[in-house]
């Protein structure tokens, strides 16, 4: 497999600057996610690495040759769409081959890759299918297989599962997990579902306004977010957001005090739903919020607090919790799971 690396990367349609001097670097063997929301500039990163779009400025290299000017048929590079893609009219093996066959690749080569592929994607018993006879989790697997067979350099994915249920998405990521271990191949994925994100990558780019707000291993954008945005965009539930204020050595909030030096004026304290314990034990912050709502998930549920200052809070309680809206829930906070953010938004160090 490869490598890749984008320095100064930029894209201009007209007056509007979609992707703004990003720098990346993608390892050989690497499974990259780009997350961020709707219009952040990730798909349109991915069509220029893909050669699907110019670039307004920078450069492109994969395994040290400059690909800017190489046209995208010729760059090694295999996509999968957020579409299926398929040819109704063509079967299963059929769909796989296409490239190959437009390529004039010779005949026993075709059908050796289109077997493999279809091994590793469990598609043997379904080649003689055509399009409208699979399931949708079955027509992603031709489209993934299609690209399986030209044995690119590279992998790029727009957004594959979007169009599945919940059900066949999980499935799916389940495949997509295996099927990198599998091919020992590198990836770029991208997609605006952090959960996708959390569970596939190696390593999280979180994009945002066409720029890199943080990259990481999950772990490390979930527990060290680097700034607000990545602090709220990561998580499901997302992470509590509490308005206070810094005198230069502690910060006080609805929450209460806590020591830590940031530089005076407003800040913003974060802390995770599975981090707040039910009850004033523990030896921690605390404070008594009064349930609003109560969704219970079977394994866990989640209570949304209302608290005196009109704050919201999530809290994430063990099982079917007999919690009613109305009540009122006494909380304890650990002041080592606070995290602190000045008024730029970026994380402060806290020393807890």
């Amino acid at each position: 497999m490869s490598e890749l690396h984008l320095r100064s990367a930029t894209k201009r349609f007209g007056a509007l600057t979609v992707i703004d001097q990003l720098d990346l670097d993608v390892g050989d063997k690497e499974f990259v996610v780009l997350v961020g929301p709707s219009g952040c500039g990730k798909s349109t990163l991915l069509r220029m690495i893909a050669g699907l779009e110019d670039f307004s400025g920078g450069e492109l290299t994969i395994d040290g040759e400059r690909m800017n000017e190489v046209p995208a048929a010729r760059r090694g590079l295999a996509m999968v769409f957020q579409s299926y893609a398929l040819y109704p009219h063509m079967t299963v093996a059929q769909n796989m081959s296409v490239g190959l066959r437009i390529a004039g690749e010779d005949k026993a080569v075709i059908a050796a890759k289109v077997a493999e592929a279809a091994r590793t994607l469990q598609l043997e018993a379904l080649l003689d299918r055509k399009p409208k006879a699979l399931s949708g989790g079955q027509r992603q697997r031709v489209a993934i297989g299609r690209a399986i067979v030209r044995n690119p350099r590279i992998f790029l994915f727009d957004e594959p599962l979007s169009n599945l249920d919940a059900a066949l998405r999980l499935q799916m990521r389940l495949e997509l997990a295996r099927l990198h271990d599998a091919l020992d191949a590198t990836m770029i994925y991208v997609t605006h579902d952090q959960v996708e994100a959390m569970t596939l990558a190696d390593r999280i780019v979180v994009m945002n306004g066409g720029r890199i707000e943080q990259s990481g291993t999950p772990e490390e954008l979930y527990e060290r977010p680097a700034n607000l945005f990545v602090a709220g965009f990561i998580g499901s539930p997302k992470m509590n957001l509490i308005e206070g204020q810094s005198d230069g050595n502690s910060v006080t909030s609805i929450l209460g005090t806590i020591r830590v030096a940031a530089r005076r004026g407003p800040v913003t304290l974060g802390v995770r739903p599975e981090h707040i314990r039910k009850g004033e034990e523990g030896g921690g912050m605390t404070l008594t919020g009064r349930v609003s709502a109560v969704e219970r998930l079977g394994a866990n549920s989640f209570a949304y607090l209302s608290l005196a200052d009109g704050s919201s809070l999530t809290v994430e309680l063990a099982g079917m919790t007999d919690i009613r809206p109305g009540a009122d829930l006494p909380l304890s906070i650990p002041r080592d799971k606070m995290l602190v953010f000045d008024a730029s938004g970026a994380r402060v160090s806290t020393g807890l």
